[in-house]
């Protein structure tokens, strides 16, 4: 293990700004997805590392209200 490496890397992403931190981030995640979707995995191990994936957004808990998916308040009234 090159533990002196990835110190070095470490400090290097800490030094980054908060933006490029978070590109990097999503880059090297991306990375590790496409190499583990790479081998055969059973569908449970995908939908866990499905699950792990979304894990990496921000979490919310503003949403939508009920009435803004009514069909009437997406299209409008077409009526008139």
């Amino acid at each position: 293990m090159n533990t002196q490496l990835v110190n070095s890397l470490v400090e290097v992403v800490l030094n980054l700004s908060p933006e490029d931190q978070k590109l990097f981030q999503s880059r090297l995640y991306a990375r590790q997805v496409r190499t583990v979707m790479n081998k055969n995995s059973t569908s449970t191990e995908k939908a866990e590392q499905f699950r792990q994936w979304v894990a990496h957004f921000p979490k919310s808990s503003d949403s939508l209200p009920a009435e803004a998916s009514r069909r009437e308040n997406i299209y409008g009234d077409r009526g008139t």
